[in-house]
């Protein structure tokens, strides 16, 4: 038996041949390479294409996208058709939220490990007015980023903007990579405004600043203190949002103490109301001079009271018929008003000034000074017979003067001239009196104010005669009815 050997093949016979690359083809595999990750990661996501193995972080993903829709339902239970197990959900709370608010994103049924991102959208809900183009929630917008756990479930959060054209937005979840997709409708709270203040304490006519969301579109918004009907403190008007951003307001007029501030809208009837702390007004009064005659003037300047406020002034009482009003400016105060004094009115007197709307109250003295008048005859004595006249001084304007004379004591005075005196309260040689044949020793002359109730007397020294004068009986006097008072 012939034994057969293995011949061990040649060395060049064993080795097979290995095609050579060029480094050139090298550089342009790895180009290509760079390119087509790159382009994965970047481009193609923001048209919408989705790079399955490309990966990226949430940094990278799109702020705007065209939103992938989920598979149609394909069950039938109970005459309703729904998902089929383990297709992706999403729930949110709360569900009706208003404009800032915070929402919570609970998701299911997604890859375990995968990066999901969540959008903010119009909701495709039948009969929704479309968002007008460019405004805020026209297009869906990335709100929040989170990554499957073991079970494929995730939680975000994101707030809801402060302005929204449409009440009801769709949360999309998209799973990054996958066809893994889930949605869910927000619903923006209507007839819930929100107002806020910039101060929560102040007092009537104090200017803070006044922010407001929540409200239809365009809307006019009625701003009340402290009430909810009549006519508003002010008026402001919506924006597309439904807001208004920081607009300054003077607090309104309303009782000391916690109130509120009221915002109403016109259209929609959404009402919001903010807490406010309102102080009391302390209001002044000044008085020029704080002493004055009947027919001279007082002037009072005030500050303190509510802008634009009537002030309601009364003499002597803090009720009743006031005696005039001033109308106060934007900064609550007054000034140059004035009242003339009445001939009646003696001694220490009261004005009380009370706010028509604030019903601040003050109330300020002063005092009315009595007329002092002085007189004389043109002569200090005479004879009998002899023919006077009267010169007065500080009697009050234009007022009638009576004189009166009594000729012995304990006698009885009698009219016997009138004049009246000039602007000045003064008169020069007026009236006239014949000095009896049978008067004695002194004559007393009483000048009466028939308006100041102010008496001015003269006393006439009559000289003897020696013997009997015989003079003519004198009428009696009779005031002629221009010089009544």
């Amino acid at each position: 038996m012939q034994t057969l050997k293995h011949r061990p093949a040649s060395g060049r016979a064993g080795k097979r041949k290995r095609p050579k690359i060029s480094r050139k083809r090298l550089l342009l595999a790895g180009v290509a390479a760079v390119l087509l990750i790159t382009l994965g990661r970047s481009l193609l996501p923001a048209l919408g294409i989705s790079a399955p193995g490309l990966g990226g972080s949430a940094d990278d993903a799109p702020t705007e996208v065209q939103t992938k829709a989920p598979p149609a339902p394909t069950i039938d239970l109970n005459g309703v058709m729904v998902q089929g197990g383990g297709t992706p959900m999403i729930t949110l709370n709360p569900g009706l939220v208003r404009l800032g608010g915070g929402v919570t994103v609970s998701g299911s049924g997604f890859d375990q490990g995968s990066m999901v991102d969540v959008y903010l959208g119009p909701s495709s809900t039948p009969g929704q007015k479309k968002p007008p183009s460019g405004a805020p929630d026209a297009k869906p917008k990335q709100v929040a980023t989170a990554k499957a756990g073991k079970w494929g479930v995730f939680t975000a959060n994101f707030t809801m903007p402060g302005k929204m054209t449409v009440p009801v937005q769709e949360v999309t979840a998209q799973a990054r990579g996958s066809d893994k997709v889930a949605k869910a409708d927000a619903s923006v709270a209507q007839g819930a405004g929100q107002a806020a203040l910039s101060a929560v304490v102040g007092k009537p006519g104090d200017t803070i600043n006044l922010t407001v969301k929540g409200f239809t579109p365009g809307e006019q918004l009625n701003v009340y203190w402290g009430r909810i009907n009549g006519d508003p403190n002010l008026t402001l008007k919506a924006d597309e949002g439904g807001s208004v951003g920081k607009t300054p307001i003077r607090v309104g007029v309303t009782a000391v103490g916690t109130t509120s501030l009221v915002v109403v809208g016109k259209t929609s009837g959404a009402a919001a109301s903010a807490p406010f702390q309102v102080l009391r007004l302390y209001p002044s009064i000044k008085l020029a001079p704080y002493a004055v005659k009947a027919t001279q003037k007082i002037t009072f300047s005030g500050s303190g009271f509510a802008p634009g406020e009537r002030v309601l002034v009364r003499l002597n009482a803090a009720g009743g018929q006031p005696v005039m009003a001033v109308q106060t400016d934007d900064a609550g105060t007054f000034k140059g008003a004035g009242l003339v004094m009445p001939f009646q009115l003696k001694g220490a007197q009261s004005l009380v000034f009370t706010g028509e709307q604030s019903r601040a109250a003050v109330s300020t003295g002063f005092t009315i000074l009595p007329f002092t008048p002085q007189a004389r005859t043109n002569a200090y004595g005479g004879l009998p017979g002899t023919v006077v006249n009267f010169y007065a001084t500080q009697f009050a304007p234009n007022e009638a003067v009576h004189v009166s004379v009594r000729t012995a004591k304990g006698a009885k005075p009698q009219l016997v001239a009138a004049f009246r005196v000039d602007a000045k309260g003064a008169a020069r040689a007026v009236g006239q009196y014949t000095i009896p044949g049978d008067t004695e020793d002194t004559v007393v002359f009483q000048l009466h104010g028939q308006r100041s109730d102010a008496t001015a007397t003269v006393n006439f020294k009559v000289d003897k005669s020696g013997g009997p004068v015989e003079l003519p009986s004198a009428k009696p006097y009779v005031v002629p009815k221009d010089l009544e008072n």
